[in-house]
């Protein structure tokens, strides 16, 4: 865990680096966003209060007015707000992706040439161009999509706690939701770096399949040699990926259906407590809307949460690969253990 937060920390730090505004707006415009959503709850919450006390017409129309202009502002800010959010996310992508290339490169060249003939330094120098390069740009994205998500989940827990502190329990139903999801991307990055030679095999045979040299002495030749080597690693790749996609949607749909068993159960206590309070129509419009939307942005938090921790697994070995001294010693430098 410290590994990855010291890799989470040092991805961050390379992204502040790229483009520093765009990251700190992003991720200020991804916090504020998150809590429009429960001011908006409370919006209507005081325009439910607002009707049901019965003022007179006048006072009605004056108040209401300026409650819906509220509402409106909240909706255009919120709006506003993703947009930003969206431009300085893709801005980092493309800035981020660009410059993890440019330092692999120039780390090529500290590499002895002997590795390069080495197939197992070809496949997870191949693994990291196709995945790790780019996973900065995703990492930030997972990481605001994260935050933003997490910001809404306590600001929506604050609101339930407000008018009934018993729901916010319902609530601790996302730990195992979000724990299921991490668990499942650490496993698929163990996959595919397990996978990396084939997959690099694969690549290879793909690229070799529209070269005209190739295609010549096959053709001659009548080889179907391209295709079976293909069909070949790719059945074993999809093999081992069918098991653990059966293993792991299957523990995510225990923990979701829990999660929906857990979020009925909380409807049920919301109806319980509005049907004896004088003021219950009123809650309800507040407390189940907040149980719905504390449900999504809990689910919201789990994927990212997921996304960051299947990122981090190809930056670990990102890192380690920059990291590394390539300082030849006499029994011949080789690459860090592949981490899972």
């Amino acid at each position: 865990m410290g590994r990855e937060l010291r890799h989470l920390l040092s991805t961050l730090k390379l992204l502040s680096q790229v483009n520093r505004s765009a990251f700190v707006i992003g991720t200020t415009t991804s916090v504020l966003e998150s809590i429009a959503y429960p001011l908006m709850l409370l919006v209507v919450w005081r325009g439910v209060n607002l009707v049901l006390a019965g003022s007179s017409p006048e006072h009605l129309v004056s108040r209401g007015v300026v409650l819906l202009c509220v509402l409106f502002g909240l909706l255009a800010l919120e709006t506003v707000l993703r947009m930003v959010t969206d431009a300085a996310t893709s801005l980092l992508q493309a800035e981020s992706a660009q410059q993890v290339n440019g330092r692999i490169m120039r780390k090529m060249g500290e590499v002895p040439y002997h590795l390069f003939e080495d197939n197992d330094f070809q496949a997870r120098y191949g693994l990291l161009i196709a995945e790790a390069s780019h996973r900065p740009g995703q990492l930030v994205q997972a990481f605001i999509g994260s935050l933003s998500a997490l910001v809404a989940s306590l600001a929506i827990a604050g609101t339930l706690f407000a008018f009934a502190p018993v729901l916010v329990l319902f609530l601790l139903v996302l730990f195992p939701l979000t724990a299921a999801e991490a668990r499942y991307h650490r496993r698929m990055v163990e996959l595919q770096t397990t996978a990396s030679p084939a997959l690099f095999r694969m690549m290879f045979l793909a690229q070799r399949s529209i070269d005209a040299t190739w295609q010549r002495d096959i053709r001659v030749h009548r080889s179907t040699i391209l295709d079976d080597e293909y069909r070949f690693l790719a059945g074993r790749y999809l093999d081992d990926l069918r098991v653990l996609l059966r293993r792991y949607q299957l523990i995510r749909t225990a923990v979701g259906l829990g999660a929906a068993a857990v979020m009925t159960a909380a409807v049920g206590a919301v109806l319980w407590i509005v049907g004896g309070s004088a003021t219950g129509p009123s809650e309800a419009v507040v407390l189940l809307p907040a149980l719905v939307m504390g449900l999504a942005q809990g689910r919201s938090f789990a994927t990212g949460w997921g996304g960051i921790t299947e990122c981090l697994g190809y930056l670990s070995q990102l890192f380690d690969f920059l990291d590394h001294s390539f300082e030849e010693p006499a029994d011949r430098a080789a690459l860090p253990a592949t981490v899972a």
